[in-house]
C-alpha cells in the first residue's frame, strides 16, 4: 500500500522494537518512530533506525507523507481519547497525507483474544487471562519467575477497546480510502487494516 501511494516520509507511531521501521528503511522510505517505552526505543536504536520517546504533539506540524499505527496501537486508546489522537496524527501529516492503522474486529476480541493462556517451565510460570465484555478486553498477566530457591511474582493489567469502523468514521477527521480484512488466527477476519487520508 505504501509503495502504491508514492509516499516518502513515514512516521511509525508505537514503533515497538523497531523491526517494522527497519523494514520501511530497507524499502527506501525515510522513516522514524515514536514509542513510549524507553526499553523498546533502545532496542530500535540497536537496529540502526531513528526512534524516540517523543509524543505526537512534540513533532513538527505538516511534516510526514504518511503516519502508520499498526499492531494494536488504536486498540489501546479509549474511545474518549481517540478523537484527540486522530487530531494529533492529522497535525503532523502534510495536506492529503495518509494514515495507515489497524483495529481488532469483534471476532478478534471475542473469539481470539478472550480466554486464558499459560506457559511454564522449570524457571517460570506465566498466566494471561483475558475477558472481553462491554467492548473492552481486560487482560491480567501474572508471572512467577524463579530467583534462587524462591519464585518472584509480578502482575499487571492492560485494557484494549473495540472500535467499530462506524465509530471511527463518525470522528470525521479523515476520509476513509479503503480497508482490508486480515485473518491471523483462522479463516474469519480478526483484524482490519484501514487506509485514511487527511482532508
Amino acid at each position: 500500500w505504501l509503495k502504491s501511494l508514492h509516499v516518502k516520509t513515514v512516521l511509525d507511531v508505537g514503533c515497538g522494537n523497531g523491526k517494522f521501521l527497519k523494514h520501511l528503511q530497507k524499502s527506501g522510505f525515510k522513516a522514524q518512530g515514536i514509542e513510549r517505552s524507553e526499553h523498546m526505543v533502545e532496542r530500535s536504536l540497536l537496529l540502526g533506525v531513528e526512534a524516540s520517546t517523543q509524543e505526537l504533539s512534540q513533532l513538527p506540524q505538516n511534516s510526514f507523507d504518511c503516519v502508520v499505527a499498526i499492531a494494536d496501537v488504536l486498540n489501546y486508546i479509549s474511545p474518549d481519547e481517540l478523537r484527540a489522537f486522530f487530531e494529533q496524527v492529522s497535525g503532523v501529516l502534510k495536506q492529503g497525507g495518509y494514515f495507515l492503522c489497524d483495529v481488532n474486529t469483534l471476532h478478534g476480541f471475542e473469539n481470539v483474544a478472550d480466554g486464558v493462556m499459560t506457559k511454564e517451565n522449570d524457571d517460570l510460570f506465566l498466566c494471561v487471562e483475558a475477558n472481553f465484555d462491554n467492548n473492552q478486553l481486560q487482560t491480567h498477566i501474572s508471572l512467577f519467575e524463579k530467583k534462587g530457591d524462591l519464585y518472584q511474582k509480578e502482575q499487571g493489567s492492560i485494557t484494549q477497546y473495540f472500535h467499530s469502523q462506524t465509530f471511527l468514521k463518525k470522528i470525521g477527521i479523515f476520509k476513509f480510502c479503503t480497508t482490508k480484512a486480515v485473518s491471523l488466527f483462522g479463516r474469519e477476519s480478526d483484524k482490519t487494516i484501514m487506509l485514511l487520508q487527511k482532508k
